[in-house]
């Protein structure tokens, strides 16, 4: 038993089956040669690569767990540029509700994208939306136009790309959290807020949300995560015991297109958390 928790883990990482720059073979292959024992894909709006990555999972002795991640509304909050990304694990990829949920977010990435590389083209950045589904396929993301931003010359840092995309004020469609944890559900998975701190509220406020949402069937929250200081970890740990929710941890790993984080770099093990891998 003892040994089974000193196991290291990273459940939230990205393939190319949305921003990330492995493709699901080659994610799990990663995490095999660097000691990773048990995984989990949660690619944006889709689990097109789910398949892959547990196939590849069997052949070399890794866990992958099957995941998604995708972005609720966040209106109810009020003003403010905040993110609120929900984790589904152990969904069923096969299963109709999965199908409505990757369906619309990845109607919504599509409308969004053609309307943000129009505004690029508008502004002199040579950069098409064909040109982007060539190289990245239907459901890139912002990395990826960060990176060929970057690649071409048009900025140097990171940060100034991803500042002067948001200063386009490009939205997408999204659900209600209500509405993602029960096709989550439906789903056989299990939903947990992904890197609290990007809904820009402060601790007790994400603590009287959780009681609620807990209704809602938020099952807990991603406590370990990079921008996440120990100050947020001590503190989401505890509510999380404190209101009997599960506290999960990784690395939102995206290999180039985040060249900052590296897969499993924060040497997480299932003893690190309380939920079931």
């Amino acid at each position: 038993m003892g040994s089974f928790l000193m196991q290291k883990i990273d459940l939230h990482c990205h393939s190319t089956a949305s921003d990330g720059s492995l493709s699901p073979k080659k994610l799990v292959e990663k995490a095999k040669n660097i000691g990773i024992s048990i995984l989990s894909v949660t690619d944006h709006d889709t689990v097109s690569g789910v398949s892959e990555a547990v196939e590849e999972g069997k052949k070399l002795g890794i866990k992958v767990i099957p995941g998604i991640e995708v972005t609720a509304d966040t209106t109810f909050l009020g003003k403010g540029k905040r993110e609120f990304h929900i984790l589904g694990y152990y969904v069923d990829v096969e299963s109709k509700a999965i199908k409505e949920l990757t369906e619309f977010f990845q109607s919504s990435r599509i409308k969004r994208n053609e309307e943000l590389l129009s505004k690029l083209e508008d502004r002199g950045y040579n950069i098409s939306y064909e040109e982007m589904v060539s190289l990245y396929g239907l459901n890139f993301g912002k990395p990826n136009i960060v990176k060929v931003l970057i690649d071409r010359g048009y900025f140097k840092e990171r940060d100034e790309a991803i500042d002067f995309l948001s200063s386009l004020r490009v939205k997408r469609e999204k659900l209600d959290y209500r509405e993602i944890t029960r096709l989550i559900d439906e789903a056989g998975g299990i939903a947990i807020i992904a890197h609290p701190v990007t809904l820009k509220i402060s601790y007790q406020e994400i603590y009287s949300f959780l009681k609620n949402a807990k209704k809602e069937k938020i099952s807990g929250l991603e406590v370990f995560h990079y921008k996440h200081i120990p100050a947020d970890v001590v503190t989401l740990k505890k509510m999380c015991k404190d209101l009997d929710l599960y506290f999960t941890g990784g690395s939102d790993f995206h290999g180039d297109n985040k060249p900052c984080i590296e897969l499993g770099f924060l040497k997480i093990t299932a003893l690190d958390i309380n939920f079931s891998v």
